[in-house]
C-alpha cells in the first residue's frame, strides 16, 4: 500500500467491518472448545512490550526499534515490525506493537500522539495495535485455524474518520468507507481473504467486535492492509490503525 508521509510517521490508509460466516466444517464449538487457546496478550512478558511515550518511545522508534516483536508461547503466534524502508523509522514504517492505553475522546480530532490508544476496554488490560501494512505469522510455520480475533478502531482513527483532519475527510456520508483487509497464508499460497469495515456510510467500529477467522482456513501467516473512499492518486489519508485482542486459535 502506497503511504503519505508526514514526520518521520505516515498516514496511510482506514479500514472497515463485516462478519463473515465461518466455513471451518472442522470446528466443533462444543466438542473443540477444550483445544482452542486464546492470547489474551495479558502478563508480565506482555506488559514489558508496551512503549512510553505512545508516539516515539525508545522500543518502537529507537535504534533496535526493528526489532520489536513478540511472541505467543502457546500458540506461537508472534508479531512483528513491517521495516518497510528497513526499520529506520521503526512503528512509522508499519506493524503490531502491544498496548494498554485507554483514551475516551474521539469527539475532536486527535494525533499520533494517541497511535496506540483505544476508546474502550476490552475486559481485560492489554492489547495490540496495528499500524499500516502488517503481518502476524505462527513461529512454528505450523498451520493452524484462528478461529476468531476482537477488533476495534483506535482513538487516533476513529477521531479522524469522525472529524476528519489537515490529511484526511471526515468518513460521514453514505458511501465512505474505511476497511481492514485480512488475506490468510499457507506456505505462501493465499488460502482466503476478510474485510473488516472500521467506518461506513457515518457508523464506526468503536466497540469490541469480534471477527469470525475461520474462512480463511489454516494458515501459517496473516498479512493486514488497508482500503478507504478517502484516497487521491492512490494514497490512502485515513489513519491506519486498528486493534485487536483475544485471538483465538486451534491447536
Amino acid at each position: 500500500m502506497k503511504q503519505l508521509g508526514i514526520l518521520a510517521g505516515l498516514l496511510c490508509a482506514g479500514m472497515a467491518f463485516t462478519a463473515c460466516e465461518s466455513n471451518d466444517s472442522d470446528f466443533n464449538p462444543v466438542t473443540d472448545i477444550e483445544t482452542a487457546q486464546t492470547v489474551t496478550f495479558e502478563g508480565s512478558y506482555w506488559n514489558a512490550l508496551i512503549d512510553a511515550p505512545q508516539y516515539y518511545g525508545s522500543q518502537l522508534y529507537g535504534s533496535d526499534a526493528k526489532d520489536y516483536y513478540w511472541c505467543d508461547e502457546a500458540t506461537q503466534l508472534c508479531g512483528y515490525m513491517s521495516n518497510a524502508w528497513g526499520g529506520v523509522y521503526g512503528f512509522s514504517e508499519g506493524g503490531s506493537a502491544i498496548s494498554n492505553y485507554i483514551d475516551e475522546n474521539t469527539d475532536e480530532v486527535r494525533s499520533y500522539d494517541v497511535q496506540l490508544s483505544v476508546p474502550v476496554k476490552n475486559g481485560s488490560n492489554n492489547f495490540v495495535v496495528v499500524y499500516c501494512d502488517a503481518g502476524m505469522k505462527f513461529a512454528d510455520k505450523k498451520a493452524r485455524v484462528i478461529k476468531s480475533m476482537d477488533i476495534i478502531g483506535t482513538t487516533y482513527f476513529l477521531s479522524v474518520a469522525k472529524n476528519g483532519n489537515d490529511y484526511a475527510k471526515p468518513l460521514t456520508s453514505v458511501g465512505d468507507f474505511c476497511n481492514v483487509e485480512i488475506t490468510g497464508y499457507n506456505d505462501q499460497q493465499v488460502t482466503g481473504k476478510l474485510e473488516i469495515a472500521l467506518a461506513k456510510d457515518g457508523g464506526f467500529l468503536d466497540k469490541w467486535y469480534t471477527t469470525d477467522m475461520t474462512a480463511l482456513g489454516a494458515v501459517d501467516s496473516l498479512s493486514f492492509t488497508m482500503n478507504g473512499s478517502d484516497n487521491q492518486g492512490g494514497w490512502l489519508n485515513t489513519p491506519a490503525y486498528f486493534a485487536i485482542d483475544n485471538v483465538v486459535v486451534k491447536k
